[in-house]
C-alpha cells in the first residue's frame, strides 16, 4: 500500500487543526512528508505554535469568513474539512462546513476529505448528525473528488470524565448495558485521512463508517476498571436524567445509539491501517493505568 502512496508538491489544508481530529490529521500528514497548511482562528494558541514547530504553515482563517478561506485555500491541493458543533452550535457547524465547501469548490483543490459521524446518513433526527449529512451532501455536489469518513464515538472524549470516574467509580449513560458501543481513537482517524489523500485511487468518491473497537457499555466499564485498578460501575440513567446532565443534543444522540445502533467494523479499519487502537490500549497510552 505504501509503495504507491501519493506525496504532493502543494499543501494540504487542514481545518480544525488545533482540535482532536484536525490535530491528528496534521500530525500524520506531516509525518508522511506532506506540506500542511493548518487553519486556525488563533495562531497564538499553544496547539497552533506546536504545529508550526512541527513544520506546518499556520494560517489565520475563520470558517465564518469566506474571504479568509479563499485566501487560505489558494495554491493548495487538498482540503481536510471538520467542524465542531460543541464549540459553536449546530447551525454554525452546518454554515461553516458549507461555506468551507463552497470556497473549496471555487479553488484549485483536487480532493476534499471530510469526517462526519456514524449513522448521519440514517435520518436520525439528531440535529448535529443531520447537519453533518447536509455538509456531506454539499461536498458530494461540489464538483470536486471527495472522501467522507463517518467515525463513531471518540475514545479521546473519555478524558472529560477521567476525574469523575476516578472519584466516583461509575459512568452514567442512557444506553442499555448490553448495547454495543463503537469507538475510535482520533489518532486512527488522522491515519485514515492521510491514507485517503495518499491513495485517491482507493478512496475518491467514497463514504465509509470507521471504528476501532466495539464493546457493550458493561464491557466499557470493565475495561476502565481493569486499567484504572479500581471498581467502575455502569449506571444506566433515564433520558430525562441524561438531558439534565448533558443537554438535549447529546441526549438525543445517545438515544439514537440505543435505538438504531452505530456503524463501522474494527475489521475494516484493521484491513486499511494494519494495527489499530482498541479501547484498553488507548486508555493505557493516555496514562489512565494505575499499574
Amino acid at each position: 500500500m505504501s509503495s504507491s502512496r501519493k506525496i504532493y508538491d502543494r499543501p494540504i489544508v487542514v481545518s480544525g487543526s488545533t482540535g482532536k481530529q484536525g490535530g491528528a490529521v496534521a500530525k500524520h500528514l506531516l509525518a508522511n512528508g506532506h506540506s500542511v497548511r493548518a487553519l486556525t482562528r488563533s495562531p497564538d494558541k499553544p496547539a497552533a505554535k506546536a504545529l508550526a514547530d512541527a513544520g506546518a504553515e499556520v494560517v489565520q482563517a475563520d470558517l465564518e469568513d469566506r474571504a479568509s478561506l479563499d485566501a487560505a485555500l489558494k495554491g493548495a491541493v487538498g482540503l481536510y474539512s471538520v467542524q465542531d458543533f460543541l464549540e459553536a452550535c449546530v447551525e454554525a457547524e452546518e454554515r461553516q462546513g458549507i461555506t468551507l465547501t463552497q470556497a473549496a469548490a471555487a479553488s484549485d483543490i483536487e480532493h476534499i476529505v471530510y469526517t462526519g459521524a456514524s449513522t448521519m446518513d440514517r435520518n436520525t433526527g439528531v440535529p448535529h448528525l443531520d447537519s453533518k449529512w447536509n455538509i456531506e451532501m454539499a461536498i458530494r455536489n461540489s464538483g470536486k473528488p471527495w472522501t467522507v469518513f463517518r467515525p463513531t464515538a471518540f475514545m479521546d472524549n473519555w478524558q472529560w470524565e477521567r476525574e469523575s470516574i476516578a472519584e466516583n467509580g461509575a459512568i452514567h449513560y442512557p444506553m442499555r448495558p448490553d448495547m454495543p458501543y463503537a469507538q475510535i481513537a482520533c489518532d486512527d482517524i488522522g491515519r485514515m485521512v492521510a491514507l485517503a489523500f495518499e491513495r485517491p485511487d482507493m478512496w475518491a468518491n467514497k463514504a465509509s463508517p470507521i471504528t476501532g473497537d466495539i464493546s457493550t457499555m458493561k464491557e466499557v466499564a470493565a475495561t476502565l476498571e481493569r486499567v484504572m485498578g479500581r471498581d467502575v460501575a455502569y449506571n444506566r440513567v433515564s433520558y430525562e436524567e441524561a438531558e439534565k446532565a448533558m443537554g438535549e443534543e447529546l441526549m438525543l444522540m445517545f438515544k439514537s445509539f440505543d435505538y438504531i445502533g452505530m456503524d463501522g467494523s474494527p475489521y475494516n479499519l484493521r484491513q486499511w491501517l494494519g494495527e489499530i487502537t482498541d479501547f484498553e490500549t488507548y486508555l493505557r497510552n493516555a496514562g489512565w493505568s494505575q499499574g
